[in-house]
């Protein structure tokens, strides 16, 4: 179990990582090549008409009108996009797992992640999946009695009621993501299959210590998002730089954040105490099975002998 998540942890091997955080750089910028493609086409007139300083908000109203007629394929791009990002995700999360709880090398291979990545991706894609339908059955859970409240609310309580709303539902993604954070390094513990158990021992663990299971969170995660934002508020030639350079130390952030949950015990004594379990499960005694019973129909009486 992943009892005290450590920030420090998460930088330590988040720079020992660097190469994962340089891939998963570039599959960033790759992944929303397409939908940059459409964008880039569609407007190259505009932008060679424009003039020099244009007018306040003039700029992205004749840009929305040009992307107005090529809204299907562009969305279609941000799609595969982040369809892109996700399988990408689920690979890098699985095969960390299994580098770090298998020997935890000095010389990182990132062949030997992404190797180890592809053999665990549909487990822990079943992981993200079980994380995705708790945090959809919560929000609807929330969302469902507070509609209903703002139908006949007045606007001061509607105002209570909808601020509440955005609150719990915030507060519901965020114990849903932690769950799975946690759940994942739990997920790679030796005979250890099923994605649901261990993103609720991930939510056990969360709900038991919460300050230390959210303390990775406004560590790395704030930041890493923070920094996604920062293309937008730079013009000029600083918006090329930040535009490569933000996504970068976001990938780092990202590394890092999930890094912090992992044991901070040696690999090689965990894995020691993993097939210990193992081990102890195989050895558990069976029931005695019952010769007459079975689930086939039968096509002749047992012997009597």
């Amino acid at each position: 179990m992943v009892e005290n998540p450590s920030p420090a942890t998460g930088l330590r091997l988040a720079l020992r990582l660097y190469k994962l955080v340089l891939a998963g750089w570039l599959v960033t910028l790759a992944a929303f090549v397409p939908a940059h493609a459409v964008v880039a086409a569609a407007t190259a007139s505009v932008r060679a008409n424009l003039p020099a300083a244009p007018a306040a908000g003039d700029e992205a109203l004749i840009f929305v009108e040009r992307l107005a007629p090529v809204s299907a394929p562009l969305a279609l791009a941000v799609l595969s996009g982040c369809l892109a990002l996700a399988a990408w995700s689920v690979l890098w999360h699985a095969g960390t797992v299994r580098w770090w709880l298998s020997a935890g090398a000095v010389r990182v291979r990132l062949a030997e992640i992404i190797g180890h990545g592809v053999v665990w991706w549909w487990r822990y894609a079943r992981l993200g999946l079980v994380v995705f339908g708790a945090a959809a059955a919560l929000l609807a859970a929330i969302w469902l009695p507070v509609l209903r409240l703002l139908r006949t609310a007045s606007d001061a309580t509607a105002v209570l009621v909808l601020s509440a709303g955005v609150v719990l539902s915030f507060a519901a993604a965020l114990l849903c993501w932690t769950a799975g954070l946690r759940g994942a390094w739990l997920l790679g513990e030796s005979g250890r299959r099923s994605a649901l158990v261990a993103w609720l021992r991930g939510l056990g663990a969360t709900l038991r210590r919460p300050l230390r299971s959210l303390l990775p969170l406004p560590v790395w995660a704030l930041p890493g998002a923070a920094l996604l934002l920062l293309p937008l508020l730079v013009e000029g030639a600083a918006a090329v730089f930040a535009l490569l350079a933000a996504p970068l130390a976001s990938s780092f952030c990202c590394v890092a954040l999930y890094l912090s949950y992992a044991p901070q015990e040696p690999p090689e004594e965990w894995v020691r105490k993993m097939q210990a379990r193992a081990a102890a499960r195989a050895a558990r005694p069976r029931l005695p099975q019952d010769p007459y019973k079975t689930g086939r129909i039968p096509t002749k009486p047992p012997d009597s002998n």
